[in-house]
């Protein structure tokens, strides 16, 4: 069996979950709607980070709201999206570091580590966001893509423990053969800044632009 860190990490918490969700691969019937704007700032950093064009990173936000005029609630995540984008591309035009991979999958054993034996019954695969090596010292990295409804204290001090991240870092150098010396997190905060009511688009945006 094929299985991931996010199967695990059920199994952890909630084995019914587990059981439900892959198992017996029942899903929801609707997508959790913060899941799908994660998704799409996934999305949106891929294609930054691919080609560095942030009028295609905007059209593709655009094509993916394009029911914004009828629903309050798609517009103003049209809107966020947009901010974060246009936020993130200003912030960081050129970066230290050069893409090896983005959006890398690996696939490997699962190793007991007290007698060294690899389990007959379950593998493990996954993706990484990327992968890209420092231009100053040749080291290679871990790019971790994350939206965030805060940046605190609390929320950094998780990174370092993060269990997910520590096992990619070890199966991208045991199937891939890189040896990874860190990771770069990439956090873009969900501004709360919305359109007001009577505001046009136009109003809001020249005020949006102020603000930035």
């Amino acid at each position: 069996m094929i299985t991931t860190y996010s199967m695990w990490n059920a199994f952890r918490n909630c084995r019914k979950l587990c059981e439900w969700r892959y198992v017996r691969e029942l899903v929801a019937v609707a997508r959790d709607p913060r899941l799908s704007f994660g998704s799409l700032i996934h999305e949106c950093l891929e294609m930054w980070h691919r080609d560095a064009d942030e009028a295609a990173v905007l059209d593709h936000i655009d094509r993916a709201f394009t029911n914004r005029a009828f629903n309050d609630s798609i517009k103003s995540d049209w809107h966020l999206a947009k901010s974060m984008m246009t936020g993130y591309a200003g912030t960081y035009p050129v970066e230290d570091f050069e893409v090896v991979a983005l959006e890398q999958q690996f696939a490997g054993g699962i190793v007991n580590p007290a007698t060294k034996a690899s389990s007959r019954s379950f593998t493990i695969a996954g993706k990484v966001d990327g992968i890209v090596r420092m231009r100053s010292t040749g080291e290679y990295y871990l790019l971790e893509h994350k939206t965030a409804a805060q940046l605190d204290g609390d929320y950094l001090e998780k990174l370092w423990t993060d269990l997910q991240v520590i096992l990619y870092c070890h199966y991208i150098e045991q199937c891939l053969g890189i040896r990874i010396s860190g990771v770069i997190y990439s956090v873009l905060v969900k501004a709360k800044l919305v359109q007001g009511k009577g505001e046009t688009e136009s109003e809001f945006t020249a005020r949006r632009t102020d603000l930035i």
